[in-house]
């Protein structure tokens, strides 16, 4: 397939008419379909031959429906049923992830404050000595 091709399609999938055709064309052509099965079923000379064969033809029409991304009722709610397992699951491992977050969040910021508060005091007890050298030097003076 060249590029033109694939932007011809793009453009074509785009057009709000063919969007909405589509959709009909898709719901006629099943509609149609199952009449045609129908009719085969009901007026087929050779029934007995033809029943024997049903599984066959039921097959091949779920091969054909499932190329449009059809598929059987059973299995559509089993993967639904899966999603919304999924989606549970994706949300508590997010809160999970939220409340790990969190702890460290506060484990590094209780660490944080007792490494600002060591410095306030080394700093507090550095300025009380040279205070205190300060007053000394000037007793020293005094004398």
């Amino acid at each position: 397939m060249n590029e033109n091709f694939l932007s011809d399609l793009a453009a074509l999938y785009s057009n709000p008419l063919v969007k909405n055709m589509f959709m009909d064309y898709f719901t006629r052509m099943q509609q149609e379909g199952a009449q045609a099965a129908a009719k085969l079923f009901n007026t087929a000379p050779a029934k007995k031959d033809l029943f024997g064969m049903g599984p066959d033809v039921f097959e091949k029409m779920a091969e054909f429906y499932s190329g449009f991304g059809c598929v059987p009722r059973k299995k559509y709610d089993e993967v639904m049923e899966e999603n919304e397992a999924l989606k549970k699951e994706n949300s508590f491992l997010k809160e999970v992830v939220q409340k790990m977050n969190l702890k460290m969040f506060e484990e590094g910021s209780r660490g944080i404050q007792e490494a600002w508060q060591e410095g306030l005091a080394k700093q507090l007890e550095m300025s009380k000595d040279m205070a205190k050298t300060f007053f000394d030097l000037f007793k020293d003076i005094k004398k």
